[in-house]
């Protein structure tokens, strides 16, 4: 009888984590209607790029694209810009599990976003 019910108490446990899990996961949506958190908001301000590249939206159209849109960034902002995005990329890869670790994916992702926006994504 004590076996049972702890069993039955475990597995009532592990789908109340499983479904608070799942629930916190599907409040991630990809709208671009989000709200600006605070943090996010200190970070603009505090990297004042008006008019830079990292405030324009990238083309990872193709893969081509990609390289084109990166080595702006190299040459616009310098290497520690361009690392800094490639490691956010890099992150929403691997952290991303509906991107299944194709980078094609990625690309698709991130495609029209700006550069800010892709490393604001590693942050949260």
């Amino acid at each position: 009888m004590r076996k049972t019910l702890i069993t039955s108490i475990t597995a009532g446990t592990m789908a109340l984590f499983l479904l608070s899990a799942c629930a916190k996961d599907g409040n991630d949506s990809e709208s671009t209607n989000e709200p600006v958190t605070a943090k996010e908001k200190t970070v603009a301000e505090a990297v004042d790029h008006a008019g830079s590249i990292m405030d324009q939206p990238v083309n990872f159209s193709t893969p081509e694209e990609v390289e084109k849109s990166l080595q702006k960034v190299r040459e616009q902002e310098g290497d520690k810009a361009l690392k800094n995005l490639e490691s956010a990329m890099k992150f929403v890869l691997y952290y991303d599990l509906s991107l299944k670790g194709d980078k094609e994916n990625l690309y698709r992702k991130l495609d029209g976003k700006t550069p800010d926006q892709i490393i604001a994504m590693m942050e949260r």
